[in-house]
């Protein structure tokens, strides 16, 4: 009987507690997996010898797909060296530009500077006396000064001698 009860076990609840058969175990079976994958790898390498040459050359790279790879990668090496070139000629050209700009600002500052030593060279007293004391000029008289209307401002055509007003 106490072999009986070791093969018992009870089921805990609310209702009236029974005894139950446990259930046989099972023992599983030892593997040995090491020799068996030893085993299939030798399979594998005893298959490729045997595999024919179409599908030999379907595991390895295929030509074309090198060919590819090889060519994209020419692509890509040429697209990057034109990108660094192309960078390098717009670093180049600003470059220029700068150096450009900073003589255009030199240029104009010198030809400011000259415009305002001309126009300071000589004062309008000066002026005066060059051309009255060296040139013999002198002002024009009220009577002198002729005025006329004519029909387009930009420019006088004269046919005759202007007539002396007395």
């Amino acid at each position: 009987m106490s072999e009986r009860i070791k093969n018992m076990y009870y089921i805990e609840g609310s209702a009236v507690r029974k005894v139950e058969a446990a259930p046989e175990r099972r023992q599983r079976p030892e593997r040995h997996e090491a020799p068996e994958r030893e085993q299939r790898r030798g399979q594998t390498k005893k298959n490729r010898q045997g595999i024919p040459a179409s599908l030999d050359r379907a595991l390895a790279f295929d030509l074309k797909y090198t060919i590819f790879v090889v060519s994209a990668v020419f692509i890509m090496i040429a697209a990057c060296t034109t990108m660094l070139f192309m960078e390098s000629r717009v670093k180049e050209q600003k470059d220029n530009i700068n150096s450009l700009e900073a003589q255009l600002e030199t240029i104009q500052a010198d030809n400011a500077a000259y415009k305002a030593s001309v126009e300071n060279m000589y004062t309008l007293d000066e002026i005066y006396d060059v051309a009255t004391n060296e040139l013999g000029m002198v002002y024009a008289r009220s009577g002198q000064i002729v005025y006329y209307e004519g029909a387009n401002e930009d420019y006088v055509k004269q046919y005759q001698d202007v007539p002396e007003a007395n």
